[in-house]
């Protein structure tokens, strides 16, 4: 490179020299002044000016501090070379693609224990009794989350682990924060929450599109066509909506309890079989059946789903089995922890994981939500009661109490 920018520049200088020379000689035979010409001197470089409008060359800026906070996490967690799960029923049926893409990703194993909240809570019980830990990472249903912080088992500062800056950022996030379950502040966040099942009904015996309003269902047009698992047992949230909802309260749940003559069931699936064979029309509370109404709908069975989006006292979200995580205290991987919290917290990963099987809206505002099942999108304008994780929503389920004293009165129970 050097050579090829000075050899032109010595081509012309030996070419100048020459011709001087032939100069003086010519001269000095002409009978010319003989006084020497001076020979011309070199022009000097031009010195660089800096151009208008181009920006000053500035250091190079170092990353903000959670970058490196991050990379040393991923790098001890990958030291420690796994993460312990414990799962509910749903997650453990529906995530284990996102484990698979973890591993992938991140080069630290996950060992996914199954079996569902209730046994998943009496092992962490027993083993922190026995002074055992082998679990870091907790992700059932609510209830199965309450009962393990009640033996002291969860750890209360759940926020202080997040790292990854567009985790952090509150705006991010629904309402500009993150979410906690009621009386799970912080030490459990719910990442996802979507409209829930309202009723099932046989698309032969109702029209849906005349069905506008709570009351349309206890207005006598489907009484002795009612049947519902037990309202009374714990897990239904139907009626903490109602109770807490001025317009339909105390006497919406004594109409649909007392006067439809229901059927109450105990196993959904029989109250499943009953609207899809067109003995019922009703089908409320569902339970954990909707899923069997859809899949008895794609094969064409006259059954459907209903998430009362349309209704003008509004429908109700939840968090359900599939969209809470909560970080267990003495953890014998606290960095693989730490990183699997963050990532599975990422826009990339909540996009994923709601894919899976189109159920589960992100409670961030940046994810998309083109994988998901259209009733299960929380729509623009939509009022929803969010029950579990309203901090103005009493946390004693007064709903369901109202649900057992109704029955008792009733001898139902």
């Amino acid at each position: 490179m050097m050579r090829n920018s000075l050899a032109p520049r010595m081509i012309r200088w030996s070419t100048l020299v020459g011709a001087l020379g032939a100069l003086a000689l010519f001269a000095a035979a002409c009978g010319s002044d003989p006084t020497a010409t001076p020979l011309p001197t070199a022009t000097p470089a031009p010195t660089a000016t800096s151009i208008p409008g181009q920006p000053t060359a500035t250091p190079t800026e170092a990353p903000p501090a959670w970058v490196a906070e991050w990379d040393a996490a991923v790098a001890a967690a990958q030291a420690e070379g796994k993460v312990v799960i414990a799962l509910g029923g749903n997650a453990s049926r529906t995530y284990s693609p996102r484990f698979e893409a973890f591993e992938a990703e991140m080069g630290i194993e996950v060992i996914a224990g199954t079996g569902g909240g209730s046994v998943q809570f009496a092992k962490i019980s027993a083993e922190r009794e026995a002074g055992v830990f082998t679990t870091d990472v907790w992700m059932t249903g609510v209830t199965s989350t309450k009962n393990v912080n009640s033996v002291g088992a969860l750890k209360d500062n759940i926020s202080d682990h997040l790292i990854l800056a567009d985790v952090v950022d509150p705006n991010t996030w629904v309402d500009g924060h993150l979410w906690f379950p009621n009386g799970l502040e912080d030490t459990t966040i719910a990442f996802c929450a979507s409209p829930n099942v309202a009723f099932s009904y046989n698309t032969d015996l109702v029209d849906a599109s005349q069905l506008t309003s709570w009351w349309d269902l206890v207005d006598g047009r489907f009484k002795g066509q009612w049947v519902g698992k037990l309202p009374w047992e714990p897990g239904q949230t139907d009626s903490e909506h109602f109770i807490n909802k001025p317009e339909l309260g105390e006497a919406f749940i004594r109409a649909f309890i007392l006067d439809q003559d229901a059927e109450w069931v105990a196993d959904a699936q029989q109250a499943v079989d009953l609207l899809a064979k067109g003995v019922k029309s009703i089908f409320m509370p569902t339970g954990n059946a909707s899923s069997d109404i859809e899949a008895l709908e794609s094969f064409g069975l006259p059954v459907k789903n209903h998430f009362a989006q349309g209704f003008k006292e509004g429908g109700v979200i939840g968090i359900g089995g599939l969209c809470s995580l909560s970080l267990l205290k003495d953890p014998p991987h606290p960095n693989a922890q730490k990183v699997f919290l963050n990532w599975w917290l990422t826009k990339e990963n909540q996009y994923a994981a709601g894919g899976i099987n189109g159920l589960s809206h992100s409670l961030r505002v940046d994810v998309p939500t083109d994988n998901l099942l259209e009733n299960y999108i929380r729509k623009e304008g939509v009022e929803y009661f969010f029950p579990e994780a309203d901090p103005n929503v009493p946390t004693d389920n007064p709903g369901l109490a109202f649900n057992r004293q109704l029955a008792d009165e009733a001898g139902l129970r």
